[in-house]
């Protein structure tokens, strides 16, 4: 070809074409002959010095294009290393800004609170009457002495403001379905359904930094029916998925951070750390409250599986509801069961109890190592109504269980939670809350604990499918009714409801519809 491989008489080796082009550049006529110098060493060559050479493995490669490319890249990397400069210096004046809007939200609590000791110390001296007798015969009034405390109001209920909202699913055949949240930092995740591009998966929301979220890519061919984040304080974070491809995904979220900070930080995606194949649509999961290697998958058959993520292969324990039956009152034997509707709830308790949900109801199971296999039911009052389970939640800190039932009482569809005592004896009641509301959707609940002053306070929330509003009760004490959140379109329906408080942060609130993920900060 027109670049073949030659040679000067030097013994130099050129592309023929490069060669020509060279002898061109440099040449001088010399008695009509083209006279120039090889590239090299700057011999002379004429034009009748290039000559052909004959080799069946040579080929001469024209790097024009490839240190053209180069070059680009050079450009591509010192453009680069400026927009990480800019980058940096963005982030150090973001995480500047943050603590200034920190120090002026604290200077306005304070004034805050100052002012709401002035105001009473005014109405106390308005209320106040004069009082005769005075050292020279005027009326005297008694004044008492200045208080620089806020006044304390333990029982006061607390206020939720609006912080973020975030779409989610916008098109058409897009949906959400649940949330979970990372107990050790700001992060969220909402699980994001579109049937189209069988886009099945997990949206990550930063709290502190705003935005969209980031698509995670996650393995999953079908809808995603469970997730959890380890709580453990310690090793590895692992963010447990669970689906209807019958497989379970543990995906690494990386080492636990030496301190919790607000500042928006670069997180990478997740990687599949292991894949649980568990043979059946998976609608559950959660992590065990002391292993952090160990973790549970509820199956549309009614089954419980524990996976040791050191032996992935194969689950290390089964509770079958059809094989091990319900256990029957009065020490009567273990009821049989024809059915099993599919465990739509796990919860690991801190002394490492498993208690499950479905449709019939809820149940403790009993542990990997007992002789007894039956389930034990969370057994309904004497004389209720028939009741069918939808959400289980759970909060170790204020030891409270929470399940919430569909009840069909004279015809008429109520809704109605039971907040249990998660101690010795798991049937002992705390509160009954009933709500004249039917649920149709399989929405869950939340109950969660968070610090205030001394004290600790428990909230129970969940949506209200009559009203379209979220709605919370003492989880603490009475279960009664403190609050209710509304803003929600006629076109949204509440699938669930997530709070939380991480550490040295105010709580937070989280609502999330079909479509819309509602973040609020608790006062």
């Amino acid at each position: 070809g027109a670049h073949r491989v030659v040679s000067l008489k030097c013994g130099h080796l050129f592309g023929q074409s490069c060669a020509r082009k060279w002898l061109r550049r440099s040449s001088q006529r010399q008695a009509k002959k083209i006279v120039g110098k090889c590239p090299e060493c700057n011999q002379r060559a004429e034009w009748r010095d290039i000559r052909p050479i004959y080799a069946r493995s040579i080929t001469a490669v024209d790097s024009s294009r490839l240190d053209a490319l180069a070059a680009e890249a050079r450009r591509l990397a010192q453009a680069k290393a400026l927009l990480d400069g800019e980058h940096t210096a963005l982030l150090l004046r973001y995480s500047s800004m943050y603590n200034e809007v920190a120090r002026l939200r604290r200077e306005l609590e304070q004034a805050h609170a100052r002012c709401q000791v002035l105001q009473m110390e005014n109405g106390a001296l308005r209320r106040r009457q004069p009082e005769p007798g005075g050292p020279d015969g005027s009326d005297s009034v008694l004044l008492d002495e200045p208080s620089t405390e806020p006044p304390a109001e333990p029982d006061a209920p607390p206020l939720l403001r609006l912080r973020a909202t975030v779409p989610m699913a916008t098109q058409a055949q897009a949906s959400s379905r649940l949330l979970a949240v990372h107990p050790h930092e700001p992060v969220v995740y909402a699980s994001y359904s579109n049937a189209p591009p069988r886009l099945h998966t997990l949206v990550q929301l930063d709290v502190h930094g705003g935005g969209p979220g980031v698509v995670l890519d996650l393995p999953h061919k079908q809808g995603i029916r469970g997730a959890e984040v380890s709580p453990h304080r310690t090793g590895p974070r692992y963010l447990l998925t669970a689906s209807l491809d019958q497989t379970a995904v543990v995906s690494a979220l990386g080492a636990a951070p030496a301190a919790y900070s607000p500042a928006p930080t670069r997180r990478s995606s997740p990687m599949v750390a292991a894949r649980l194949s568990v043979n059946a649509p998976c609608w559950s999961c959660a992590w065990d409250a002391r292993s952090p290697s160990l973790c549970y998958v509820g199956t549309a058959q009614g089954r419980v599986l524990a996976f040791d993520l050191r032996r992935p292969d194969a689950p290390v324990h089964t509770w079958d509801a059809l094989r091990d039956g319900i256990d029957a009152a009065d020490g009567l034997a273990p009821r049989a069961l024809a059915a099993v509707p599919p465990v739509h709830s796990i919860v690991a308790t801190a002394d490492a109890r498993l208690v499950v949900a479905n449709s019939n109801g809820v149940f403790a199971l009993p542990a990997c190592d007992s002789e007894l296999r039956a389930w034990t039911p969370l057994a309904p009052a004497a004389g209720a109504a028939p009741r069918s389970c939808y959400s289980l939640a759970y909060d170790r800190e204020l030891h409270c269980l929470a399940a919430s039932f569909r009840v069909d009482a004279a015809g008429a569809q109520t809704t109605e939670h039971m907040l249990y005592d998660a101690g010795p004896d798991l049937r002992r009641r705390r509160a009954c809350i009933a709500v004249p509301s039917p649920q149709s959707r399989m929405a869950r609940t939340s109950v969660f604990s968070y610090a205030r002053g001394a004290r600790r306070q428990g909230l129970f929330c969940a949506g209200v499918e009559a009203t379209r509003m979220v709605r919370a009760w003492d989880a603490a004490r009475d279960g009664a009714h403190v609050l209710e959140l509304g803003g929600i379109s006629a076109a949204e329906d509440i699938v669930d409801v997530r709070g939380w408080q991480w550490d040295a942060t105010p709580p937070m609130f989280a609502s999330l519809t079909n479509s819309t993920v509602r973040l609020y900060d608790i006062h």
